[in-house]
């Protein structure tokens, strides 16, 4: 394979290349379907074998990956981010845990751009096989719930990616789970995501759309009840407690943040961190953990993603509905999805700028 940057593309690149050897995509195959195994055992485990794998296979291409000034400036700011976290209060687990999480999404944009296809013959293989063995409905007080939103949800963002009717089969199937999860939010962001697949400026896409979405909100109304309330399952209260903790922080806490590891260090003093967990809220958790300063990298961090695939419409909604979950859950630490849809949009970005 050969990766170069190509005049006034302001983005990494891939060229065409022969694709990775059978016994490289058993081994990797192989090596996913154990890092999403270990997600039972806490998920530290898994994240350092998913993260670790992609880092050694993207410096397999490292001599042959020239990088674009855009590029140059999106890794600046990832590495400022990194000292920022390292540097600043909390402990040294947390860090790392944090660190991690970040270079999830970036790393998968990156494979996407430069490893391309093979990426799929991966991870599509190891979710298909681990996805069917571990997925089971478990009872809420909202009816029958999937588990396993947020991997379904990565699924689909790589059939939308992909081509070939497999690709659309598997895709559609992972669809029915997201929505078979009552998720909303995932859900929500799958309906971004699809919003890249549509060609608008067709008529008969309104047409069918709007035909379509009456249909799905006629099932959804007595089959998935969940996905029309608008509660906030107590999240309002929590984030409520944190702003007012946040403007009461002295001026080096605004601006550097409380450290890393300090919304769970804090969430574990009230009486419902037990059901709550986290503060299901991402871009809050930024600001409050790396202050504004490292609020200013998060934002500016997103925006030069976005620079760096611009020229497709699919990519930007993949990276807008990740965005979008981080709203309301606790996206960062699903680090399966992260590298997912990372993978798809820099896959769809290289497609669409080759037809375009």
């Amino acid at each position: 394979m050969t990766v170069g940057f190509r005049p006034g593309t302001q983005r990494f690149t891939a060229m065409p290349h022969p694709g990775f050897p059978v016994w490289c995509v058993v081994l990797g195959t192989a090596v996913m379907v154990v890092s999403l195994w270990l997600l039972g055992a806490g998920g530290m485990s898994a994240k350092l074998m998913l993260l670790g794998f992609w880092a050694v296979v993207l410096a397999g291409y490292g001599r042959r990956i020239s990088i674009s000034p855009a590029g140059l400036g999106a890794i600046f700011l990832l590495v400022g981010m990194i000292m920022l976290v390292a540097s600043g209060n909390g402990v040294m687990i947390e860090k790392l845990r944090l660190i991690g999480n970040l270079l999830m999404l970036p790393v998968g944009l990156v494979a996407g751009l430069v490893i391309g296809r093979d990426c799929l013959r991966i991870m599509v293989p190891a979710l298909v096989i681990y996805l069917p063995l571990s997925s089971a409905f478990y009872l809420t007080h909202e009816g029958l719930r999937l588990n396993h939103p947020f991997l379904f949800l990565g699924l689909f963002a790589l059939c939308s990616a992909a081509e070939g009717r497999a690709g659309r089969w598997i895709g559609g199937g992972a669809a029915i789970a997201v929505l078979l999860s009552q998720t909303r939010i995932a859900v929500l962001a799958m309906m971004v995501n699809a919003m890249g697949l549509l060609r608008l400026s067709l008529a008969k896409t309104w047409l069918v759309g709007a035909i379509v979405f009456a249909g799905f909100a006629g099932i959804a109304w007595q089959a998935l009840p969940r996905l029309l309330m608008t509660h906030d399952s107590g999240r309002l209260f929590f984030w409520h407690q944190f702003a007012d903790i946040w403007l009461a922080a002295s001026d080096g806490q605004k601006w550097l943040g409380f450290g890393a590891g300090s919304v769970e260090e804090i969430l574990s003093g009230f009486d419902a961190f037990s059901s709550f967990g986290a503060l299901h809220n991402d871009h809050f958790r930024i600001l409050f953990e790396t202050g504004i300063i490292g609020a200013g990298l998060w934002l500016s961090g997103w925006a030069a993603m976005v620079w760096l695939v611009r020229h497709s419409r699919l990519s930007v909604c993949l990276l807008i509905s990740v965005a979008i979950t981080m709203i309301t859950d606790n996206t960062l630490n699903y680090g399966h999805y992260l590298i997912c849809v990372g993978m798809a949009a820099g896959m769809a970005s290289n497609r669409d700028r080759a037809h375009g």
